[in-house]
């Protein structure tokens, strides 16, 4: 007479439990691999930049470039060298001491794209273009293009039935930081034009391109801080034109 299996059968069905839960920690473990190779997989090798907007950028390959300094900014968690190529404006990583270019200089400079993780941010991952050297090609400045807003006019009030148009008749960069301008000024009394004389106006700025002050030729004094409303309204819009 043959035995019972009876006291075999929760061994069996232990060792059975136990090799089916072995196998699904395998297969997990080959989908966790497989997910992990996707994301490397999934990383860019080709980037964009205004520096060439014409080219696939590779990462960490070092490029050479001709363009104009903006300005150096280091007020902020990464410290920005801003460049100017045809008419884009490029912030370049370069946490490294004020190089102290004047704004307007040709700089010849090297740079990559490379990784970055931002100050607070951890997690994210972000490219950027990253400045390597960069050196002064010549003394040359390259000149503000003044030819927009030639031609132009503003009005202001000069009391009651009083208006003077400044027509904006010559425009002469003197240095990165103020821009004289030469204004033919219309006078109408009632509608009227009662006479036409040029006054000529220095504009001064910080390195932002933030307006400090405007002179009038032959005076030291602040025209803004005897200008109110929309006359100086006027003359402030007008300034943030002259630099952009």
């Amino acid at each position: 007479m043959k035995k019972p299996l009876t006291p075999f059968l929760p061994l069996i069905m232990f060792l059975f439990i136990f090799q089916a839960c072995e196998k699904k920690i395998e297969n997990q473990s080959k989908i966790n691999s497989t997910q992990k190779n996707s994301d490397v997989e999934k990383t860019p090798t080709e980037f964009k930049s205004l520096l060439r907007p014409n080219e696939n950028i590779e990462l960490g390959k070092i490029y050479t470039d001709t363009v104009n300094f903006v300005d150096f900014m280091d007020y902020t968690d990464d410290y920005y060298f801003v460049v100017k190529k045809n008419k884009d404006t490029m912030h370049l990583i370069f946490n490294k001491d004020n190089p102290n270019f004047t704004r307007g200089n040709k700089l010849e400079i090297k740079w990559k794209m490379d990784s970055l993780r931002p100050a607070g941010d951890p997690d994210f991952l972000d490219y950027q273009e990253f400045l390597i050297s960069s050196k002064k090609l010549s003394n040359e400045i390259s000149k503000r293009d003044f030819s927009k807003i030639k031609n132009q006019s503003f009005v202001i009030s000069c009391g009651t039935g009083c208006a003077m148009t400044h027509n904006i008749k010559k425009v002469e960069e003197i240095n990165p930081k103020s821009i004289k301008v030469t204004f033919e000024i219309d006078t109408y009394i009632d509608q009227e034009q009662t006479e036409t004389f040029d006054e000529i106006y220095t504009f001064y700025y910080d390195n932002a391109k933030v307006l400090k002050k405007i002179t009038r030729e032959g005076e030291t004094e602040n025209v803004l801080d005897n200008l109110m409303g929309s006359a100086k309204q006027s003359f402030e819009e007008f300034a943030v034109k002259l630099v952009n």
